[in-house]
């Protein structure tokens, strides 16, 4: 039962493959008429009357067409994850708790993409609860402690966060904080583990070229048509640098629209 997550968040959330729609309709009077398939017929036109059918057959028929025709597929979890310490535990919230920074390597070459996990725990000798979550202005916005990492990377401007020219600023610190109650969570006895969206895919339009985009085209392909910030995490648990960290068996995730 406790298995631990070391985070890996990820997978953050590592790509659902999706094909992408050119074109979108945003007037309901243009929709087509349709018919939502009855819940409780499999495909084959047989009622489930049983919870067999429904666990063996029903069930797993509805999460393909959720798969097939709305978010897509998550692939398996880079088989050449590497991680590092970039900032050990260090005592917070007066003794109570632990921050942590980790890198995660996508692959193995030096210039792969990475993301940069912080990760508040309790001073616990067990594995403990988490909540997971994307966050949208760099780990730093989520709290004020200066001992956070600033993002580097590329943000969108938002010049009353501390955001100009596309780089966050030491006025961004803590912007977000009223989203992301740390000291709370931790002193409840969860651990909390986020990363910044942008380093997973910055969120502006080259291409398809930059963040994770290239680890998943096929051979021929110039661009997957992939929304990884709405994938699930399946390489949660893979870092060995947080084995004790938080109990695999109970994790929140936390998200938005994406």
């Amino acid at each position: 039962m406790r298995c631990t997550i070391t985070i890996a968040l990820v997978w953050a959330a590592l790509a659902t493959v999706t094909v992408a729609q050119e074109q979108f309709n945003y007037d309901e009077a243009k929709v087509p008429k349709f018919e939502l398939p009855d819940p409780l017929v499999t495909e084959a036109g047989e009622r489930v009357t049983t919870a067999d059918q429904w666990r063996q057959t029903r069930r797993p028929e509805l999460f393909r067409l959720f798969e097939e025709q709305v978010y897509g597929r998550s692939p398996a979890a880079p088989e050449k994850l590497r991680f590092k310490v970039t900032s050990p535990d260090a005592e917070v919230f007066g003794g109570k708790g632990l921050r942590r920074e980790v890198t995660v390597y996508f692959d193995e070459r030096a210039d792969t993409p990475s993301m940069s996990l912080l990760i508040y725990r309790p001073k616990s000798e067990r594995p403990v609860p988490a909540f997971l979550g994307l966050n949208f202005g760099g780990n730093h916005t989520i709290s004020d402690d200066p001992a956070i990492t600033l993002n580097s990377g590329w943000m969108r401007n938002r010049p009353d966060r501390g955001v100009t020219e596309n780089a966050a600023s030491e006025a961004s610190r803590g912007t977000a904080s009223s989203r992301w109650p740390v000291e709370m969570i931790v002193g409840r006895g969860y651990a909390l583990v986020t990363a910044y969206y942008g380093d997973i895919d910055p969120d502006f339009d080259d291409g398809f070229q930059n963040g994770i985009h290239p680890l998943f085209c096929r051979a021929g392909e110039t661009k997957p048509a992939a929304d990884e910030w709405g994938a699930s995490p399946p390489g949660l648990g893979d870092s060995p640098e947080h084995s004790t960290t938080s109990n695999r068996r109970r994790i929140s995730m936390r998200g938005r629209s994406r």
